[in-house]
């Protein structure tokens, strides 16, 4: 049997797919659910094939939202302009090591 979670187990295009087209399909399928002209196209570009190994979803290189290019690991903008996200105050580098108090 292949990798997967038992009965529940389908191959990647199909879950690719169900993600995707079958999304749109709660009324928003004039706007949603492939690239063609004239359509919403929020996207993720990834690094790895989620058609050879589902987990490839997780490998995400890029998010383009409303017409504009992210960076996934940092958020910072790369098209159509160069733009660093600025960190709120709330940001930190690294975990706070000391336990809070309740």
């Amino acid at each position: 049997m292949p990798k997967g979670s038992g009965r529940w187990w389908r191959p990647a295009a199909g879950s690719v797919w169900e993600a995707t087209v079958l999304g749109a399909e709660v009324g928003l399928q004039r706007d949603l659910g492939s690239l063609e002209s004239g359509k919403l196209a929020d996207l993720v570009i990834l690094d790895g094939n989620p058609l050879e190994d589902l987990r490839n979803t997780n490998r995400i290189e890029y998010v383009m939202k409303n017409g504009r290019l992210y960076e996934a690991e940092t958020l910072d903008e790369v098209w159509p302009e160069e733009r660093v996200l600025e960190r709120g105050s709330w940001v930190q580098d690294e975990p706070d090591p000391s336990p809070r108090d309740p």
